[in-house]
């Protein structure tokens, strides 16, 4: 009797033992669901009905800005303006009307008021890191990687067709020119970044986080592009601007970054 109850009594001090790191483990299991609870339905619908608001957006604005330099092009061109001059001034005049459309779409997701930090500049040093020294540093990485891919796309589908054809040349007049570079070197360049690493980039992210939404943006600012060789190259822009712009929180460096590469592209290929 004397080693029976010698033996309850010590099953009954070690119980605690035993049972203690159980209780630790549903302990934790229950403080991990707190902090990282699943999805509910609620939850779900509500980045289908975010995903749904931010693609129709996108239509949107891509149909709207189309739609636009076609009726501003017919407009022009009967008032007998010459076709390239006035496809350059269409689309000009559209990515005006963009950019504004671009700000209703912010303010529909409550970024408009943190807008202006993305162009805050401190002081002189901050300036020439984001307005100079980076911007050339993305343009040069930019051009190594667009290097690669050409050779790539290339060995995989043969030399790349480009339409090069803009309708304006180094021969043309000075208010052509400047017509031409306006819209592609300034004014596209901010539209386009206001769009993409701007709002598209913001919404993706409050859902999915930085590498998510780097990876979509850079994906549909490369379809927007059409031709299957620029929509890669694009991308590729896309993929570094939207990582400079969350990096840096500016969008300064890649508003400039992509005003560099389109006023290259401009001279080397089209000019």
């Amino acid at each position: 009797h004397l080693s029976l109850r010698r033996q309850r009594q010590m099953c009954i001090r070690d119980r605690p033992e035993i049972t203690r790191p159980s209780r630790l483990i549903v302990d934790e299991s229950l403080a991990s669901s707190a902090i990282n609870p699943k999805p509910g339905h609620s939850e779900i619908r509500g980045y289908w009905k975010t995903w749904l608001v931010i693609s129709t957006f996108c239509v949107i604005w891509f149909a709207g800005t189309m739609l636009a330099i076609v009726v501003l092009f017919i407009g022009l061109d009967l008032f007998g303006i010459s076709q390239s001059f006035s496809m350059h001034l269409s689309i000009s005049l559209a990515y005006l009307v963009g950019i504004p459309l671009i700000l209703l779409f912010m303010y529909s997701d409550k970024q408009l008021p943190d807008l202006l930090s993305k162009f805050t500049i401190e002081s002189g040093k901050q300036a020439m890191t984001l307005m100079l020294a980076i911007p050339v540093i993305i343009s040069i990485v930019d051009f190594i990687l667009v290097i690669g891919y050409g050779l790539v796309y290339e060995f995989a589908f043969g030399i790349p067709e480009v339409n090069t054809e803009i309708g304006v040349d180094w021969g043309s007049g000075p208010v052509a020119l400047g017509l031409v570079i306006t819209s592609t070197v300034i004014i596209a360049p901010i539209a386009e970044e206001l769009m993409f690493r701007g709002y598209l980039l913001d919404s993706i992210r409050k859902m999915h986080g930085d590498w998510i939404a780097i990876v979509i943006s850079s994906l549909i600012f490369g379809l927007i592009h059409i031709e299957p060789y620029t929509v890669g190259m694009a991308m590729i822009g896309g993929l570094i601007y939207g990582y400079v712009r969350i990096r840096t929180g500016s969008l300064w460096p890649s508003i400039i970054g992509h005003m560099i590469w389109n006023g290259i592209a401009l001279v080397v290929t089209y000019l």
